[in-house]
């Protein structure tokens, strides 16, 4: 059995090809980029690397010739990816593909975020694709509040939300890519909707006082109206459509996303808890306290390095 892996130089994509790694051989798993001379260090390992290009049918065809299997990563331009992953997952079909592991977003039945709205889509082209399908309805990653939230909010000295104290539930990526690997590699998974959180949740003012308890660093936080908050988001830079240039600070950010996803966090559509993690791998999920304190050096030299003097 071979498996494909899509977006093959992202962050998730490189802890799951570890993964896979871990079960089965190299010559086993294609790794498909749109950037394929960043998989160097898989190929020389045995892994073959192919272009592929959400945006380019034909190209995921070719890449996945010869796959039984795919990890399908989910595309970044929220708001406009349900006909990207529904293409892709036809060209995969019409390849030979027979199960595909797809990497969704959590949310309560409902949610209308553009997210999960996109998210959704794709569930609902999987199901209707002919091949098995298995769903992972990922957390918030962890590590994002430490690489994309805190080191912003410490640059400012402000933390501001429109959440009000809604809570969300997240998941380390680590244990999000090894459910990924898992699903495809064993038995039992197929035509499944899995909810890849932890099994507690926090709200954003939560989070902040426990930076602060692991750095000494006070972020001055603020709930603001829905108003307030994209002012201050649009001074940034941050465009609305993630079709346009989106890159602040290294973030791929857009305002239509990040409006539309603090509302549903305010109305408690990211306030889920679940066991899936557990019943996957047969252990407990990472506890985002214990994350935390985990990578306290770490935080804490992110806070030194930009703290607001």
């Amino acid at each position: 059995m071979k498996y494909l892996v899509t977006g093959a130089s992202g962050p998730f994509a490189t802890a799951a090809i570890e993964e896979f790694l871990k079960i089965v051989p190299a010559q086993d798993l294609i790794l498909m980029s749109r950037k394929p001379e960043k998989l160097e260090k898989w190929a020389k390992l045995g892994c073959a690397t192919r272009y592929g290009d959400f945006k380019e049918p034909n190209s995921i065809e070719a890449a996945a010739q010869g796959a039984g299997k795919m990890l399908m990563i989910s595309g970044y331009e929220v708001g406009h990816r349900i006909l990207q992953h529904g293409n892709t997952i036809d060209a995969a079909v019409r390849a030979g593909v027979k199960h595909i592991a797809y990497t969704s977003y959590y949310g309560k039945d409902g949610v209308d975020d553009l997210a999960c709205i996109d998210h959704r889509g794709t569930e609902e082209k999987l199901k209707s694709s002919g091949v098995a399908y298995t769903s992972l309805r990922d957390g918030m990653y962890m590590e994002s509040i430490i690489s994309a939230f805190l080191p912003n909010f410490y640059q400012s000295g402000f933390w501001i939300t429109c959440t009000n104290g809604g809570k969300i539930s997240m998941a380390d990526r680590l244990d999000c890519a090894a459910c990924a690997v898992h699903v495809l590699t064993s038995e039992g998974h197929e035509n499944k909707i899995y909810e890849i959180t932890g099994n507690d949740t926090w709200s954003f003012d939560e989070i902040n006082d426990l930076a602060e308890e692991i750095t000494g660093v006070h972020i001055e936080y603020q709930d603001v109206s829905d108003q307030e908050f994209y002012t201050y988001m649009k001074g940034l830079g941050i465009p609305d459509d993630s079709l346009e240039e989106f890159n602040v600070n290294g973030l791929a950010w857009c305002l239509n996303d990040i409006m539309s996803s603090e509302r549903v966090i305010r109305a408690g559509g990211r306030d889920i808890v679940s066991n899936d993690i557990k019943t996957i791998l047969g252990r407990e999920p990472v506890k985002f306290r214990d994350f935390m304190w985990e990578n306290a050096e770490r935080l804490r030299a992110i806070a030194k390095q930009n703290a607001k003097n």
